[in-house]
């Protein structure tokens, strides 16, 4: 999933929001092989369960990633 969404968020303007279990370990994951930059902000209160994440910024690496996997 977490290419799919690498793929996704070139797409997108930046910063995008990235909400739910999946898409927030998908976000984790390429921001630990560093190809995103992303904040994940603390829950305002207990009410709030959605889990978001920002991705602020593709890296370098991120988009090379991105051109190895669409096979350019």
């Amino acid at each position: 999933m977490r290419h799919s969404l690498l793929h996704y968020l070139s797409t997108q303007p930046l910063p995008a929001t990235v909400a739910g279990a999946q898409g927030i370990a998908a976000v984790q994951a390429l921001l630990q092989e560093g190809c995103v930059k992303a904040i994940f902000p603390q829950p305002r209160s207990p009410e709030v369960d959605m889990p978001v994440a920002t991705v602020t910024e593709l890296t370098r690496l991120g988009h090379r990633a991105l051109r190895r996997f669409s096979g350019a």
